[in-house]
């Protein structure tokens, strides 16, 4: 039970002014009722900060319309929040008083020096992480970068251009289900907006699904399937010479061929499934383009782990991997972790 003077500045922050606990009679005083509905009152602005130093402004109004819906099911905790498990830091700022904090975990938050978990707290991080959501795409757009990674090219749009964008960001809605598993399809759009506070980045997953990353955070939101069309208009893929890796990128399926050192099995990935499959088979061609070409063959590669083999339309082409080198079109390459790294991106689709 919720019992001292500190614990119900929590309250004052999470919940309704009628939490069970709040005073040790189970009801809260009409003093008590009065100092949290001034304080409450004093707040001017309400932001979340992230793990890596974004700031984004809440909507005040709709944060302290929703507050005394939060609050339930808290208990006092003896094991405090650690800070790899931070997501983000709530601030409240009032007028001519210190501004109130709150460190969100997905299942812990602390305030006043105390840890507070259970149900309650899980639904209080959820709520804020809508909320900041909805703020990260709020910001007033100055200005936007648009790049191509995978083309190597970047450019700073026009305004018409711009005003596009920003009719795209104003109607986003966030998506509930978080495809952590999608990677973004060629060629890797990306926009950072720039705003009056710190740029906003953001990955163009798929043609109707965008990332935001916010510390250690991840907003995803559904948008217009035009915008991808846009995005091709104004940074071509075709006005790119292609090296001997993007082919890759048409590949209609890939399989892992299990005869090597590695402990990996027999797995086939079909591109034309959905975005995912086609996002994990990109970002297989991007891991292989970060190796670094040899002039001449090295003396010990260690043994083969095994084979990579790219389908791209009536042709198969053959990579080797090795410890620390690939092999692709007779020629060598230097690559740490490759083997590692490209069986776990296959592995990933399925957890």
């Amino acid at each position: 039970m919720i019992s001292s003077l500190r614990t119900c500045l929590l309250v004052m922050m999470v919940s309704t002014l009628f939490v069970t606990g709040c005073a040790q009679s189970g009801k809260v005083s009409d003093d008590m009722k009065d100092h949290i509905e001034t304080e409450l009152g004093a707040v001017e602005k309400v932001t979340v900060m992230s793990t890596d130093g974004q700031e984004v402004l809440l909507d005040s109004r709709l944060f302290l319309q929703e507050l005394s819906r939060q609050g339930q099911d808290l208990q006092i905790s003896s094991e405090p929040l650690k800070q790899a498990d931070v997501r983000f830091t709530l601030v409240l700022y009032r007028t001519q008083q210190a501004p109130l904090v709150v460190t969100v975990g997905e299942s812990a938050s602390e305030f006043g020096g105390n840890t507070y978990r259970g149900a309650g707290a899980s639904y209080f991080y959820q709520w804020v992480n809508k909320l900041t959501g909805k703020g990260v795409l709020s910001q007033k757009i100055q200005s936007v970068r648009l790049a191509a990674e995978d083309l190597g090219q970047a450019r700073v749009l026009n305004e018409s251009e711009a005003e596009y964008i920003r009719k795209v960001m104003g109607s986003a809605v966030p998506e509930l289900d978080s495809r952590s598993k999608q990677y973004p399809l060629y060629p890797n759009y990306r926009m950072r907006i720039n705003s009056a506070d710190k740029p906003v980045e953001v990955a163009i997953l798929t043609p109707t699904l965008i990332a935001v990353p916010f510390g250690r955070e991840t907003f995803f939101f559904h948008v217009e399937g035009s915008l991808f069309s846009r995005l091709t208009e104004w940074m071509p893929p075709s006005n790119r010479k292609e090296d001997r890796f993007d082919p890759l990128f048409k590949s209609t399926q890939i399989r892992i061929t299990a005869n090597g050192a590695m402990n990996v099995q027999d797995t086939e990935l079909d591109v034309t499934q959905t975005t995912i499959e086609q996002g994990i088979a990109h970002q297989s061609v991007r891991l292989l383009k970060n190796g670094d070409p040899l002039n001449v063959p090295p003396k010990n590669p260690g043994s083969k782990q095994y084979e990579l083999h790219f389908f791209v339309n009536d042709t198969v082409q053959r990579i080797e991997l090795y410890p620390r080198y690939f092999k692709y079109d007779q020629t060598w390459y230097i690559h740490d972790e490759l083997a590692e790294n490209e069986w776990k991106l296959f592995q990933s689709l399925r957890k």
